[in-house]
């Protein structure tokens, strides 16, 4: 949670802050222990699962949580509690940059099977998606989340683990041109 919480994706605020409390405050009183404060009707011909349960929020008592772009930080954005850069919608981050994180957090814990299980899934996978990767080796070359990953993997000694995964892309029949091929060279 303290991760979620210092890099944005979480905020937290004493459970009287919660705009509905007010009109509330005795079901926010009875709280004592984690609760999702979504509330589902299953047979209402709209429910569709329980895949939304964090977008109001949620409570560890005392304190209230929501996540950044649900609907209860859009509610704290529109209510001013929360402003500024945090206020900000949301953008997508590349899965590259994501790894790129993992890999640098892994790499200070000595967790190469982690390391190496990233990696694993290759270029095609971190880089593209279902359609590939839109990229030439040149501009592999050029990103800084591509440079800093295989530096890590360099570092850590984790591409024998990456080969032997059962996630990694084999290579065999590839050229030198292929973007998998130079993914495994390092």
């Amino acid at each position: 949670m303290n991760t979620l919480l210092r890099c944005g994706f979480t905020y937290q605020f004493p459970m009287d802050r919660h705009p509905d409390h007010a009109e509330r405050s005795p079901y926010f009183d009875s709280l004592t222990e984690f609760t999702g404060l979504r509330t589902f009707d299953e047979d209402s011909p709209e429910f569709d699962g329980y895949d939304s349960w964090l977008e109001d929020g949620y409570v560890q008592p005392p304190l209230l949580y929501c996540d950044a772009g649900t609907d209860l930080w859009r509610r704290m954005v529109a209510s001013g509690e929360l402003r500024g850069p945090d206020a900000a919608p949301l953008r997508p981050v590349p899965l590259i940059d994501v790894v790129r994180d993992i890999a640098v957090a892994a790499e200070k814990e000595q967790d190469r099977d982690l390391i190496g299980l990233w990696y694993s899934f290759g270029c095609e996978t971190l880089l593209g998606g279902p359609a590939g990767c839109p990229y030439d080796i040149d501009e592999l070359i050029a990103m800084t989340a591509v440079q800093d990953l295989r530096a890590v993997v360099r570092r850590t000694e984790a591409l024998s683990l990456a080969e032997s995964s059962p996630y990694a892309s084999p290579v065999e029949f590839a050229d030198d041109q292929d973007l998998e091929s130079w993914w495994w060279q390092l």
